[in-house]
């Protein structure tokens, strides 16, 4: 009997742990971060022998013991929420610091977490988007007004085309691909209809939230880590992200001077 409840205890904690390392990678954690942990919920409880395995699209947590016990989750949706990763953690070190904290508690506060809506409105993103976009612009020559003005609709209007192929089909190289070809389709016609001497400032400042810093950066911390897999993915999709960039803006600025432009 005693040995039933210390297996059941054991894959509740393994349960919270899967539960605690999906919302960190979901939400945007590095791999060693996530990983890291994890470990420490385990061991917390007196799981010193848990193995994690995680990439950006999976997290499985095995027991090397004789009852091998294992538990895998894919993550199809990822993003970057620093608010509830401050939660998660929050969560994480109450429950390693609390021993009485029960694993029905934790995970309902995860739960919680979880259906947070975003800390800022949709008014604030796209002000926020707007605003960083053309100031970027401007940085690079785009000092005009009709750039400017410009450039606060058009790097909006990428970003909604991206957020609507996003719920559709949730596949990044896709979205960000026709949300550049967009931009760069915007600036070519303002620049025909002569509103714009040149498309490229706006093309430029539109883009900016399209471009994958900070999954290159995510990717390049992960392999000093020493996380080679997860590295090597996130790399490639960060530059799979820039190359559908540079396919959409430069497939309309190749017809556009084919047709002289």
């Amino acid at each position: 009997m005693r040995e039933e409840y210390q297996l059941i205890q054991k894959k509740e904690i393994l349960r919270f742990a899967l539960f605690l390392g999906e919302l960190m990678l979901t939400n945007g954690v590095e791999t060693s971060r996530a990983e890291d942990s994890v470990l420490r919920v385990c061991a917390s409880r007196g799981y010193r022998h848990i193995n994690v395995f995680t990439t950006p699209t999976c997290i499985i947590i095995a027991d090397d013991k004789f009852d091998g016990l294992s538990f895998m989750r894919t993550i199809k949706r990822r993003g970057i929420d620093l608010n509830k990763i401050d939660l998660l953690n929050t969560v994480s070190r109450d429950f390693v610091q609390n021993p009485e904290m029960t694993t029905e508690e934790a995970i309902n506060k995860l739960k919680k977490i979880a259906t947070l809506p975003p800390p800022y409105g949709i008014i604030s993103f796209y002000a926020g988007t707007a605003i960083s976009s053309a100031c970027f612009a401007y940085l690079i020559g785009g000092t005009s007004i009709a750039d400017f003005l410009l450039t606060l609709i058009i790097s909006v209007v990428g970003t909604i085309i991206y957020n609507g192929i996003m719920k559709l089909n949730s596949m990044t190289f896709i979205s960000t691909l026709v949300s550049s070809f967009a931009i760069a389709t915007f600036g070519v016609a303002f620049c025909q209809i002569g509103i714009l001497h040149d498309p490229k400032m706006l093309i430029v400042g539109s883009i900016m939230p399209l471009l994958p810093g900070v999954a290159f950066v995510k990717g390049l911390r992960d392999l000093i880590s020493g996380d080679l897999v997860s590295g090597m993915s996130r790399v490639s999709e960060a530059f799979l992200t820039a190359g559908a960039i540079a396919v959409g803006v430069g497939v309309v600025l190749d017809f556009w001077i084919k047709i002289g432009g």
